[in-house]
């Protein structure tokens, strides 16, 4: 994440959450992109509410917090949520050794962790802590230096587009009112001030005419202020009201956003769903460039919405805001999403991919780090990626995953499974990927291994080698040990040819061939080896 102070940028390096709702214990390096990846109710939502009560618009106190809140319900355990900084965050803060008054200090960690324990001496405590592991209250002080905004995926959009200290627009108008009212020692108002509320007595005149005969605003201006005076009788404040055409406290509050259509002017609000997305996702990118990307984004689903080519044009916004042209560090994004445009295996390492165990709850599978930091490994990881596209982009998301060679090898498996195991994929969550060739099974294990996925089962052809299958480090893959993958004698075609010989499987109709005898054989003549892909789909997988 980015923390905004002195004009400097900063990074969490490390996000540790402990014992909150379906998560037990998960720690996440993220990036300044960074992809929560999983099934549903798979725990990412989790993470990123975490985050919103340590650095959201609300201090975090016991209140917040009920018995559903702890992992498993149970409120023996103490829930904690910690983000490590890259660069200290230089503030004034109460020592906890010594709270009797403020000291400089440069805290690189925030802590929050929040108990039932009676004889805990504080059930909730937010700290920041040091280099030296020295603890210190964290107070709005430093909440404050840390611009960060919560889009969760029921969007209300109202609220959001609404102006509010808490709000996008709020924020952004605040500060721009903040500057409205610069002025001198010697000044009762600022120049710009004196004049706005001069240029705004003919408006306000024009307003407050008579017009008609029974109601218009000067009657029941009138008449309320009255009535109000008479009730207020005795107050010791000696209270009056008064009403205004604008906010003397707020200038900018009355803002509204309008949008402009071929049929007329409407305001946003009435707009549909899509064009208020992203005109809320507008509003963020102009925020985190007024800061100067120090900010914060933490959004469920951001493709809720959007026709496919808008997903695609805002994943690439997302990946500007990250990493600007000019090099400097940018906006930090989190973000949860169950759509393949919103991925890009050539930046793998940007993934988290997110899991949840009947034991254990919701983990990040770890990744393998000396496959990232091996030799050459931008070359490796750019070769591997090349084979990606949308449809490929599945491995992501799926459950389980079937690693084939071509579309013939696609269509048999897809068709045997639904139709004769009578298994249905989509339900269970089963991906079945055209990998492009035996080169390209190769590339997609690569994957694999680096986001730490094992649910995957590869099937690949002889070809009339050696019986072993190389990766590009020249060894047998590992990946592909214990019951990962198997090999089918010469080629599929020939390996059924040799099985049915009545089926006729011309090299030209591959695609066609295999279909038709994925359709037409008998499930108890579907060849023993096949099984061992039946057993994948079908076995529970350990946790």
């Amino acid at each position: 994440m980015v923390v905004s102070f002195s004009g400097n940028t900063m990074k969490i390096e490390k996000v540790k959450i402990q014992n909150f709702r379906s998560i037990q214990d998960i720690e996440i390096e993220p990036n300044y992109l960074t992809a929560l990846i999983g099934s549903n109710s798979a725990g990412k939502t989790n993470i990123l509410k975490a985050l919103n009560i340590l650095l959201g618009e609300t201090y975090p106190t016991e209140r917040a917090f009920t018995r559903d809140d702890f992992h498993k319900r149970d409120l023996n355990q103490t829930i904690l949520i910690q983000v490590s900084f890259s660069e200290p965050i230089p503030c004034r803060l109460k020592s906890v050794a010594d709270p009797s008054k403020k000291v400089q200090c440069a805290p690189v960690s925030l802590k929050f962790t929040h108990t039932e324990n009676e004889e805990a001496s504080f059930a909730t405590k937010l700290l920041a802590v040091d280099l030296s592991g020295n603890e210190y209250w964290a107070s709005g002080e430093i909440r404050d230096k840390i611009s960060f905004v919560y889009i969760p995926s029921d969007r209300n959009l109202e609220k959001q587009m609404s102006i509010s200290q808490w709000t996008l627009l709020g924020k952004i108008l605040k500060k721009i009112d903040e500057n409205f009212r610069k002025k001198e020692p010697n000044q009762e108002l600022s120049e710009l001030e004196q004049k706005f509320r001069e240029a705004m007595k003919n408006p306000r005149e024009i307003l407050e005419s008579e017009f008609g005969d029974d109601l218009n605003y000067k009657v029941f201006k009138e008449m309320f202020i009255d009535i109000c005076k008479e009730n207020t009788k005795g107050l010791a404040s000696n209270f009056e009201l008064d009403l205004e055409i604008y906010d003397p406290l707020f200038y900018y509050k009355t803002i509204q956003i309008i949008g402009k259509e071929e049929l007329g002017n409407f305001n946003v609000n009435e707009l549909g769903s899509g064009v208020q997305n992203l005109v809320l996702l507008s509003l963020f990118r102009t925020y985190a460039k007024l800061m100067k990307d120090k900010v914060i984004l933490a959004i469920e689903e951001p493709e809720i919405y959007l026709y496919p080519q808008a997903q695609r044009q805002l994943y690439k916004n997302f990946r500007n805001l990250a990493y600007p042209s000019d090099g400097n560090p940018g906006t930090q994004i989190f973000y949860t999403t169950h759509n393949p445009s919103f991925v890009d295996a050539e930046h793998a390492y940007e993934v988290e991919m997110i899991s949840k165990g009947k034991r254990n709850g919701t983990y990040n599978l770890k990744k393998n780090k000396s496959f990232l930091n091996s030799e050459n490994s931008e070359n490796q990881r750019f070769k591997i990626y090349t084979h990606f596209n949308t449809e490929r982009n599945e491995l992501f998301f799926a459950n389980k995953v079937l690693l084939v060679e071509g579309y013939s090898d696609k269509i048999l498996w897809t068709t045997i499974t639904k139709e004769k195991w009578n298994i249905d994929i989509d339900r269970e969550g089963i991906s079945i990927i055209e990998c492009g060739g035996k080169t390209g099974v190769i590339y997609f294990l690569g994957v694999c291994r680096l986001l730490g996925i094992e649910n995957f089962f590869a099937v690949w052809d002889e070809d009339n080698r050696d019986g072993e299958i190389h990766d590009e480090h020249g060894h047998i893959t590992s990946s592909l040990k214990e019951r990962k993958g198997f090999q089918i004698p010469g080629t599929l075609e020939k390996f059924l040819k040799e099985k049915f010989e009545k089926f006729n499987f011309s090299d030209e109709k591959k695609v066609e061939n295999a279909y038709n005898w994925a359709r037409s054989v008998e499930p108890d003549k579907i060849p023993e080896e096949f099984k061992i892909v039946k057993d994948f789909f079908t076995e529970d997988i350990p946790f």
